[in-house]
């Protein structure tokens, strides 16, 4: 999956002459925890955060912050902010969040900002497609990590007329092993279970015993 099918298009940003009183007032208004800083073509010239509004708190004197709010959200922001490009996959995206701890992303088409994407859509879009969300059931299976498992696999989930909706492949600590973890479309996953077991696969969860 692209950035581009689960970014926010529609972007409330500001520029970087405004007050930081502008972008506390539009951050509250909107019930948003990032601005942009553009110029009036777009482009991007920085970020701007709760984690920077709060800084400028601390760092002026509290009878004096309001006065000092007036200081030009240049003071403030992020001047080179981490971006992505809209054709990007959402994967490439992860990681610039976990290895940056990265709570917004910027989507820059060139130098112009075309798009933003916050940690919420990344956890909501890998929510939906674990398939978590629907009507399910998770079964995970120890295997040898040869080519065509998976495939056999497969194959015989379809015998018991059950739909996939989604498999990852987890690693394990034998590189020679994985864990398969198909959702199935099927609030009863016994019958499939037996089947895979039957067949002589290693089903470790679900537990239907407990």
């Amino acid at each position: 999956m692209l950035i581009e099918q689960i970014m926010k298009t529609h972007c409330i940003t500001i520029q970087p002459t405004n007050s930081i009183a502008h972008a506390a007032e539009l951050m509250r208004r909107h019930k948003i925890r990032h601005l942009p800083v553009t110029n009036a073509r777009q482009e991007l010239l920085g970020l701007i955060g709760l984690q920077e509004m709060q800084s400028a708190s601390s760092v002026f004197h509290p009878e004096t912050f309001l006065k000092d709010q007036q200081n030009a959200v240049s003071s403030i922001m992020q001047r080179t902010p981490i971006t992505a490009h809209p054709l990007d996959f959402i994967e490439d995206a992860a990681v610039l969040f976990y290895e940056h701890r990265l709570s917004c992303l910027p989507i820059v088409r060139g130098r112009r900002l075309v798009g933003l994407v916050t940690e919420t859509d990344l956890l909501r879009t890998f929510v939906q497609l674990t398939g978590a969300l629907e009507p399910s059931s998770q079964i995970e299976v120890r295997v040898e990590n040869t080519a065509g498992t998976l495939a056999k696999i497969a194959g015989l989930l379809a015998k018991t007329n059950v739909n996939i909706l989604n498999v990852l492949v987890y690693p394990t600590n034998d590189p020679y092993v994985r864990i398969v973890a198909f959702r199935v479309q099927t609030m009863n996953p016994i019958r499939v279970i037996e089947k895979l077991r039957k067949e002589g696969f290693d089903v470790v969860g679900p537990d239907m015993s407990r």
